[in-house]
């Protein structure tokens, strides 16, 4: 990699949040080269397809070339890049939009069956905590705490389980048909329903901690009867999409999703 190459990269780098290394050897041939409005234009469709947006075959193929000259740089010793932009780290088309049908219908299903549950299991903690320290019983607090979280564990793992027989059912729909669309591989079909089956897990344990605390915030208030399923069944649904999101943002969707397809290969 020349030096002439690396230079013009030095916005990109920095854009990336990665600093630009020293040049390790020249490569034959023209010189890759990525312009920071490519990359902020793949970002953006990367961004698009997380929400259902199934790009163009003009749009696909200008995104590949973007990604393949930046692998070329990088393999070149030009900089260290951190890929936040690659073609298949996210679902995409139908799979995104199965993704996230899958999360929200396991979040209401699980706050409609554990809110009360959770509920109950964090005001009866908080009050034998109170009533064990009120009273000068710390041993009765720490054990009322330790029954608490017992109970809630045995229900998070619950619901994530349930929540992960959803989601891998619904992503497998999904993918299945983005599949014979032609618009990806079986092996990527594969790692994100893998990837999607994780997601729906933590997304379960997540729903049941939402929808408990937004049932027992009303329940204070309160309220009974159908407004406390309603709330319950909304918080499980925004809880699950959020650790969803959250779980997407980290990378380990793409880690779950890249050894699964790794181990195929």
């Amino acid at each position: 990699m020349t030096v002439s190459a690396v230079h013009p990269l030095t916005s990109i780098s920095s854009k990336l949040g990665q600093e630009p290394l020293k040049p390790l050897k020249p490569i034959s041939g023209d010189t890759p080269h990525v312009s920071p409005d490519d990359i902020e234009w793949a970002k953006k469709l990367d961004k698009k397809m997380e929400y259902g947006w199934i790009p163009s075959d003009e749009d696909q193929q200008r995104y590949n070339k973007i990604v393949e000259s930046l692998k070329a740089i990088r393999d070149g010793g030009g900089y260290v890049y951190k890929d936040t932009t690659s073609f298949s780290s996210n679902p995409r088309g139908i799979s995104a939009i199965g993704s996230l049908f899958g999360r929200t219908l396991s979040g209401g299903y699980i706050g409609y069956r554990y809110s009360h549950d959770v509920a109950t299991i964090t005001r009866t903690t908080y009050d034998q905590i109170k009533t064990g320290i009120g009273s000068g019983d710390f041993g009765g607090a720490l054990k009322g705490l330790a029954g608490g979280i017992k109970s809630s564990g045995i229900i998070a793992l619950k619901a994530g389980g349930i929540s992960s027989a959803i989601n891998a059912g619904t992503s497998v729909v999904s993918n299945v048909f983005e599949t014979l669309s032609g618009r990806q591989t079986g092996t990527e079909a594969v790692g994100n329903v893998a990837a999607d089956t994780v997601g729906g897990f933590l997304s379960g344990v997540g729903a049941s901690t939402f929808s408990g605390i937004s049932t027992l915030g009303l329940s204070l208030a309160g309220t009974v009867g159908l407004p406390l399923t309603i709330i319950g069944v909304a918080g499980g649904a925004v809880g699950s999409v959020l650790i969803d999101k959250a779980y997407k943002a980290s990378g380990l969707f793409s880690n779950v999703k890249s050894k699964v397809i790794k181990l195929i290969d």
